[in-house]
């Protein structure tokens, strides 16, 4: 067990910041919260036992929390295999023991953009957020250098357009999806307006938007 202290160290301490992620976003992970570090050792090798789904308080939303030691070869299609219904309601949360890399953004926006059996002129906009267990031992939310994050409910979008002078969303500066670890850990996809504040040492904060792009 000594051995693999590091890695049972970032498997809870990991598993401990995706619950606080997710309950920011209103999930219900109470019941999650009784999690030792002598539960992710019996996890070991396999990882057996470590996933876990979660729903909205107030709503029929989930979260599908994975884990894998290896991500399959085959992601793709297992992530396409899953159906349109469960599409519309369901976020992934894959937890990986390597680090994201190129390929797990291009396979999270494949899925987001990839076209619905039904009509292919609809994007099937499967949610996939990949995390290395190691790159999240901290929450990056409560880090002093990172502004506080909030995405804008949609239903606000033209007002605050209006008030910005501007009439498409293109025209304000763009935070990648899933390339940039905040929209996975908030949870931002393509459309999203994203408010970020800062401290500001003259007007005491400043408030910046950003738009969510592929």
């Amino acid at each position: 067990m000594n051995g693999n202290f590091a890695l049972i160290d970032a498997i809870y301490r990991s598993r401990m910041t995706v619950l606080d992620l997710l309950a920011e976003r209103g999930y219900d992970v109470d019941r999650y919260r009784a999690f030792t570090p002598d539960d992710a050792a019996l996890a070991l090798p396999t990882y057996m036992g470590l996933g876990f789904k979660v729903t909205k308080k107030d709503s029929t939303d989930v979260c599908d929390v994975r884990y894998y030691t290896y991500l399959p070869k085959k992601i793709d299609e297992i992530l396409s295999a899953i159906k349109q219904s469960e599409v519309d309601t369901t976020e992934f949360i894959i937890m990986l023991q390597t680090p994201v890399a190129d390929g797990h953004h291009v396979c999270a926006l494949k899925q987001y953009i990839k076209p619905t059996e039904e009509d292919k002129r609809r994007f099937r906009k499967l949610r996939v957020s990949f995390f290395s267990i190691y790159a999240i031992v901290i929450n990056p939310l409560h880090h002093v250098l990172v502004p506080k994050h909030e995405i804008v409910p949609e239903e606000y979008h033209e007002k605050l357009m209006d008030s910005l002078y501007i009439k498409t969303k293109s025209k304000l500066p763009e935070i990648k999806y899933h390339i940039d670890p905040i929209t996975r850990c908030i949870g931002a996809v393509p459309g999203d307006i994203v408010r970020i504040t800062r401290p500001s040492q003259s007007s005491g904060e400043t408030v910046l938007y950003r738009v969510c792009v592929a």
